[in-house]
């Protein structure tokens, strides 16, 4: 049962796309009527890209709504200012947006109050994302990297900001799980972490940052992936003890940083002191395994735990988990309109 008796959207709806038809679906799904603002030619062409012609638009928006909700009531706007006739409508109760156009929303809820009418109701939609986890839009539609359907056109350029392989394979067989759909560039980089050789807490995190940001800078593409393992204190029934994490950071062209953590094991006091007198986890692992290349495979966590957990493992699991907050970016209040690579 409708919630609304009439709802607004507005758009240009150029290169019309799954986007727009989740859009629309959410307004016809809670409304008895809706009306559709579309941005005139004359307000289109103030953009920097060329827009398809007003007719063109409004006929791909009419086919929709024909074929999917022909029993439908709706009516169509040309819009030739930034609210349009939703800025005056007595009888509109709600509109419906994008995380994108959620402030035009706030600003015409002002602008109604001010002339005394009811503010409406702000249902806001989640992104609709393409292959490569980015929202499905229409600039880049018209750039040639994404279908209307959000299918990935171009390779997804992705550097991972470490020449170890025990970081380096684990990330390499997340991402082709993650993205199995798109043909990957993947680079591994030597990059500076500008952290102490053995991190200890919150410089952890500034670690995995700075090696992610690098890699992103370094292959000009699309994500970069840096990973830093660190020690972190914990007070527990009055007793300090430590914990080794590894925790992976995410950073994309758009400049949005995710993190994740993998599982942790308890560190031995003896290790710890060494530790503090300068010498560093790899250090020690290479000296009690007796092997010189353990920390570019099991890592010292699996000779203390037989392998049962091993490096590999806690790099998979802190690069999954720094990519759960890019599944919704719309709840952690991701930019996807300026890239940050337009500034290096």
């Amino acid at each position: 049962m409708a919630k609304y008796a009439k709802v607004a959207v507005g758009g240009s709806f150029d290169a019309f796309h799954r986007g727009h038809e989740f859009l629309l679906n959410k307004a016809f799904s809670i409304s008895k009527k809706v009306l559709i603002g579309i941005t005139s030619d004359e307000m289109a062409s103030k953009k920097p890209h060329k827009v398809e012609p007003l007719e063109y638009r409004v006929s791909q928006v009419e086919e929709w709504i024909k074929k999917n909700y022909p029993d439908v009531e709706y009516e169509i706007h040309v819009i030739n200012d930034r609210f349009g006739p939703a800025a005056n409508l007595k009888d509109l109760e709600a509109i419906v947006v994008s995380p994108e156009t959620y402030h035009v929303a706030l600003r015409l809820n002002e602008h109604r109050a001010a002339l005394g009418l009811k503010r409406l109701d702000i249902v806001m939609i989640g992104y609709v994302l393409a292959q490569d986890l980015f929202p499905i839009s229409s600039t880049r539609i018209r750039q040639g990297e994404i279908d209307r359907e959000g299918r990935r056109l171009t390779s997804l350029k992705i550097g991972i900001g470490s020449s170890n392989k025990a970081k380096v394979k684990p990330v390499v067989s997340f991402l082709r799980t993650l993205f199995s759909n798109v043909n990957l560039e993947i680079e591994a980089i030597k990059v500076d972490s500008e952290v102490s050789e053995q991190p200890f807490n919150d410089e952890t995190y500034l670690g995995a940052y700075n090696r992610a940001k690098k890699a992103l800078e370094e292959v000009n593409g699309d994500y970069g992936i840096g990973i830093e393992s660190g020690i972190f204190e914990h007070k527990i029934n009055g007793k300090r003890r430590y914990l080794v994490y590894q925790v992976a950071c995410v950073f994309d062209k758009y400049g949005n940083a995710s993190f994740g953590i993998s599982k942790g094991f308890e560190l031995p006091e003896w290790m710890l002191e060494r530790i503090k007198s300068g010498e560093t986890l790899g250090d020690i692992a290479r000296e009690i395994s007796g092997r010189r290349d353990i920390n570019e495979n099991e890592g010292i966590v699996g000779f203390l735990s037989k392998n049962i957990v091993t490096r590999y493992d806690l790099s998979y699991d802190a690069v999954k988990s720094a990519f759960v907050p890019r599944l919704s970016p719309e709840y952690y209040g991701y930019n996807f309109v300026s890239s940050v690579l337009r500034d290096i």
